[in-house]
């Protein structure tokens, strides 16, 4: 029983925490901007591979900077401390749609899932986009969620 209602506050917690970010993103989706949210720790070569991956241009996205103070500052208490490190790797993209729903695509996380980003951006209102949650190199995933 204990086990059950510590996930759920964790998941609770993960889903305020998705609102939160999409709340921060709010003004992108209502034109469709394309919208990308890079780890500062990445080197140049490492943004650089992201944003190849993602297939994009840094001119033509939104680009948005997450650091790890601002994990901490959202995910203390939800994600562990090894979750959370003390540098942040994981990027995002999120390209709105006019249908389809919300699908995810994952690369190189250790902890984050595509279930959980797609439950938390639907929970949080979301409800067609294409994202791509990726780290060049292994990363919990935690950086997206600002």
């Amino acid at each position: 029983m204990k086990f059950n209602m510590k996930f759920k506050n964790k998941a609770v917690s993960l889903i305020m925490c998705g609102a939160l970010f999409l709340s921060n993103l709010t003004f992108v989706f209502a034109d469709s901007t394309r919208v990308v949210t890079i780890g500062v720790n990445n080197s140049p070569q490492q943004k650089e591979t992201i944003l190849k991956y993602f297939g994009v241009n840094e001119n033509e996205v939104e680009v948005i900077s997450v650091n790890n103070q601002e994990e901490r500052q959202y995910l203390e208490g939800i994600a562990t401390e090894a979750q959370i490190g003390t540098k942040t790797y994981s990027c995002a993209y999120v390209q709105p749609t006019s249908s389809g729903g919300i699908n995810v695509k994952t690369a190189n996380l250790t902890w984050l899932t595509s279930a959980t980003v797609a439950s938390t951006l639907t929970t949080a209102g979301l409800k067609n986009a294409d994202v791509v949650v990726a780290s060049a190199i292994p990363a919990s995933g935690t950086g997206i969620f600002i």
